[in-house]
């Protein structure tokens, strides 16, 4: 059966594309190659979203900024404004769908215009969304959506009381890279990384925008302690990284944007992180115990107490705890062990997959 397979993103955060491009390469693999990944913001309104997305990262370094952007949309869900964010990208997404004629629309961001499109006979063209956290935000909701794929059975049952049938609930986990769930030899990876045997790494991944402001302090308090190794991972944040590299600490390495990023997660003995779904996945692949840095209200805040509730992840709020919590869980293998159970646990193997295969047989009933 030939499918044509039309999968939408956006550019907040680095994670929704991964998503859409590892779904992409998991339906290539499984011998479907009409797929189509369009990022609808910035196709549909560059200007815009440049904005929005700089409104986007600044919000962070105001919780209650950010916080008010997330909640409030999501009280909006019934009000007229939405309408709006309903009919956003609508025009350009309706292009591409009359030239490219998909036969189901994949959403890894809650894109609402894909739910007008129509096939050339005037009917709704199917519409599957993949929920990239590991909270609902209502945006993601709507009747009409045929398909949702969630990262948990906690999720399943949110749904239900949210009056989503059952049966249109598939827990499939988030997709990410195929390479974090392939193993490594790790004396092999440390070679290659140029680290000590016999030292633990701590890995502190900055994420995709480096908004991080304590950074340069955690570094140097863990580098004091001489049997700990720092992997920092800046992205494309320059700055960041020659800042940091002007320390000259002996146990530090620091990274700007790493292809391999799976490479540094298999080696570290935990990682300091901010908690977006996608990240988060990552390191339940692998089992990488967390201490996530204060979370921003909104999916961030629910994504971390949800971890911390499961024994996957500790929250700290500034760089003091940061620090202490860090060095206490590498200096405590027993907590360190069950964080790793806990995440075995947790994690939801070949999600790519899973979807892969749920779509293609829904569309063949």
């Amino acid at each position: 059966m030939a499918l044509n397979i039309l999968i939408t993103t956006a550019p907040f955060g680095n994670g929704h594309k991964m998503v859409a491009t590892a779904l992409k390469n998991a339906f290539i693999n499984k011998g479907y190659n009409n797929v189509f990944v369009v990022d609808l913001f910035t196709e549909a309104h560059p200007k815009i979203t440049e904005s929005i997305k700089k409104a986007y990262i600044k919000s962070y370094e105001f919780g209650e900024a950010y916080s008010i952007l997330y909640f409030g949309s999501e009280k909006l869900t019934d009000k007229k404004i939405i309408e709006v964010y309903r009919n956003f990208g609508y025009r350009k997404l309706r292009d591409i769908s009359k030239e490219f004629k998909p036969d189901v629309i994949i959403n890894t961001f809650p894109i609402l215009a894909s739910l007008k499109i129509k096939n050339s006979n005037g009917e709704n063209i199917p519409v599957f969304n993949i929920v990239t956290d590991f909270y609902v935000h209502k945006l993601w909701l709507s009747e009409e959506i045929d398909k949702f794929y969630i990262a948990t059975e906690e999720l399943k049952e949110e749904l239900q009381k949210l009056n989503i049938p059952v049966e249109k609930t598939v827990v499939s986990g988030i997709p990410i890279r195929e390479a974090f769930e392939e193993a490594e030899s790790i004396s092999m990876l440390y070679n290659k990384y140029n680290f000590k045997r016999g030292k633990k790494i701590v890995l502190i991944n900055s994420g995709a925008f480096g908004v991080f402001k304590d950074i340069k302090k955690v570094c140097i308090e863990l580098c004091k302690d001489k049997n700990i190794q720092v992997a920092v991972v800046c992205g494309n944040n320059k700055t960041q990284k020659e800042r940091l590299e002007s320390l000259e600490l002996k146990n530090l390495r620091v990274f700007g944007y790493i292809e391999n990023i799976d490479d540094l997660y298999k080696i570290s003995c935990c990682m300091i992180t901010k908690s977006g779904g996608i990240t988060l996945t990552e390191a339940l692949s692998v089992q990488l115990p967390l201490i996530i840095i204060k979370p921003v209200p909104g999916q961030e805040k629910e994504n971390a107490l949800y971890f911390e509730r499961k024994g996957a992840a500790i929250i700290a709020n500034n760089s003091y705890q940061i620090i202490n919590s860090t060095i206490e869980l590498i200096n405590n293998p027993r907590l360190l062990l069950a964080m790793k159970k806990n995440m075995k646990k947790m994690y939801n193997k070949s999600s790519s997959m899973k979807i892969v295969d749920d779509v293609v047989e829904s569309m063949e009933k």
